[in-house]
């Protein structure tokens, strides 16, 4: 087409996404007056430079659509406002964004400013799931021995001291904390449950007998189990310390082991060692072999916060699937594991009450202005 013969204009026809000063020319560019005609449909971003000859600049869409699926379709970085004319659309249809944390170790927040600041909180003192803290498995015959000697314990039962028969592999601090503390709180449960096994196979049957929890199941390991007889609370050494006893919980045999004899469990107040004593009997000829203990694990709470003007769909299932978020509201998704790392899509929809359509980013994202008071084609608007 003729170019228009109008002094200090700068006349420009753009059928391609890039920096309109470029398209322009050295020459032209420094015209006052700057004129873009669309040609063509664009796709992707039309940039203006700033430039002090420019008093006017006008892009005109004639029909034709700008639109940027990654960013703003307008950049005018110009001193001098763009105006835009025309009736054709000019928009960012971006409308989703990604945020992630490959760590598992992950924890606290993570902004997402695609998403106008939007957050993503990993905590790790809020959720908790039930998990094996103990599953010891161990062949007949292969388990851990009491030992004949005695050790010297603290009972919270009757607060003096008393020499046991204790199972030394369980006279730890770490098995105290395993255990549940002082209260006992993962050992009075209904999952707890412990077998018994003879060290020499020849003297008896291979599981002597075994123990569980309060309305524990009634069998462990293949053989009848023992609920607590004693399970009680103690005011004791400063706190509350549960004292629990299985009577006849285990089968001896002969050669100076022959009888039924007690299992207890508590915390000797004066190590803080857990506490596995039998009553009776030889105990170097008495086993541990299985032990299964259950209690509550740190996992990880993930909480999503919404800033932007209206609702977002999260999905990936990492850890969100198929949620919808309203504009300044939370989700939260618990995971039963210590694994902070997650991956999510966001994805936003509809049109404002002029039926402009909600997108991530603004016609304009430049430092300058744009006019659009002569444009008659449908613009996008910011869901910021």
């Amino acid at each position: 087409m003729s170019i228009p013969l109008v002094a200090n204009l700068g006349f420009t026809e753009v059928n391609s996404a890039g920096t309109l000063n470029d398209k322009a020319g050295t020459a032209k560019s420094k015209l006052p007056i700057q004129l873009f005609k669309l040609t063509d449909n664009v796709s992707g971003n039309l940039t203006m430079t700033n430039d002090s000859a420019h008093k006017k600049i006008i892009i005109d869409t004639n029909g034709n659509t700008i639109l940027n699926s990654s960013g703003s379709p307008i950049t005018n970085n110009s001193s001098t406002d763009v105006e835009l004319i025309g009736s054709g659309n000019v928009q960012s249809t971006l409308k989703t964004f990604t945020s992630s944390v490959a760590s598992t170790s992950n924890t606290g927040t993570t902004t997402i400013s695609e998403a106008d600041n939007s957050t993503v909180a990993v905590a790790d003192d809020a959720h908790t799931f039930d998990a094996a803290l103990v599953d010891d498995n161990r062949s007949a015959g292969s388990g851990t021995s009491f030992g004949d000697g005695n050790t010297t314990v603290t009972k919270p039962n009757t607060g003096s001291t008393a020499g046991l028969m204790v199972n030394e592999t369980y006279y730890t601090t770490a098995y105290a904390t395993l255990f549940g503390g002082v209260g006992l709180t993962n050992i009075n449960r209904s999952d707890f449950a412990m077998s018994f096994s003879h060290a020499f196979l020849e003297d008896g049957t291979p599981i002597s007998g075994a123990i569980v929890g309060p309305s524990g199941p009634s069998t462990f390991d293949g053989v009848s189990a023992d609920q607590p007889d004693t399970n009680t609370t103690h005011s004791h050494a400063g706190g509350t310390y549960r004292f629990m006893e299985w009577e006849n919980a285990v089968q001896g045999v002969n050669n100076g082991n022959a009888g039924t004899f007690d299992i207890q469990i508590f915390i000797d107040s004066a190590t803080g060692k857990a506490v596995v004593a039998i009553i009776g009997g030889r105990g170097a000829f008495n086993q541990i072999k299985n032990v299964d203990v259950v209690g509550p694990t740190a996992g990880r709470r993930f909480t999503f916060t919404n800033n932007l003007a209206i609702s977002c769909v999260l999905s990936g299932a990492d850890p969100y699937d198929g949620v919808t978020v309203s504009a300044g509201a939370t989700a939260v998704a618990n995971r039963d594991s210590t694994d902070g790392s997650f991956s999510i899509t966001g994805t936003i929809s509809g049109s404002d009450g002029s039926s402009q359509p909600y997108a991530l980013k603004d016609v304009n994202d430049g430092t300058g202005d744009i006019v659009v008071s002569s444009h008659t084609g449908t613009r996008s608007v910011s869901a910021f």
